[in-house]
């Protein structure tokens, strides 16, 4: 199972080194950007929390965090050295009030209620321990869906030729290969449904391969870069070995 730890000063100096901590988790967990955003907030309140209530008479102090991933959720614990924390004696925030008749405080709280799926506090004489979760949809590692195009990608017949490719996309999916071998021509039309399949598919962390590239379709892709931007193989093996060994890592 997936982890990794961090401990950092408890200074607002270190949110940037935490964000990127958690970031490295979700990435991890192939969520989707929603879900990512979610757990950077969550966690960056809690930790600001820390900083400055915890350890708000405390010159020195650190944070010790950890993330686990397991069977489809993320877990994020925090734990903190400073002044013992109960979170049952900070009224709820009230979000309905006229603006100017709210009182502050309590919506860290809240948000991180609102953002995971569980928020567990514990706290005694030596260490405030928070444990955050939040449930992801577990990618598949074998569920690769192959599609074989033909023909000419052009303005006029690209959008019928990728339209299972985006409906598998509208159905969830995340691991997509390719095979243009049979396809003939390629305008610049035809790159750009292409390239913003991939960006769907990055927005979810998932992975898109081509193969079979005919000579004269290769050349159109390295001279618009594109050869840069796409993960291209000379075949579909070539292809589905890369993505099984990347799940596997």
């Amino acid at each position: 199972m997936p982890s990794a730890s961090l401990t950092v000063p408890a200074q607002l100096d270190s949110l940037a080194v935490i964000s990127e901590f958690v970031n490295s988790a979700t990435h991890r967990a192939q969520m989707s950007e929603r879900e990512a955003w979610q757990v950077q907030l969550a966690v960056d309140e809690a930790a600001t929390n820390i900083i400055q209530h915890a350890y708000a008479e405390v010159d020195t102090g650190v944070i010790q965090l950890k993330w686990l991933i397991e069977a489809g959720e993320l877990q994020i614990t925090l734990v903190d050295n400073g002044r013992p924390f109960d979170p049952t004696q900070v009224p709820a925030p009230d979000i309905h009030s006229p603006f100017e008749d709210r009182q502050a405080g309590g919506l860290g709280i809240y948000l991180m209620h609102k953002l995971m799926d569980t928020v567990a506090f514990d706290f005694d004489d030596a260490a405030n321990t928070l444990v955050l979760r939040k449930r992801f949809a577990e990618p598949n590692a074998v569920a690769v869906q192959r599609f074989a195009l033909d023909g000419r990608l052009d303005a006029r017949s690209t959008a019928t030729a990728l339209a299972p490719v985006n409906a598998a996309l509208a159905a969830g999916a995340r691991t997509i290969l390719i095979d243009l071998q049979q396809v003939t021509f390629l305008s610049s039309s035809g790159l750009r449904a292409l390239l913003l399949v991939r960006r769907e598919i990055n927005e979810r962390h998932g992975a898109l391969a081509l193969c079979g590239l005919q000579p004269q379709v290769e050349e159109v892709f390295a001279m618009t870069g594109f050869s840069q931007v796409f993960e291209i193989f000379r075949t579909a093996g070539d292809a589905l070995a890369s993505i099984e060994s990347r799940d596997s890592a």
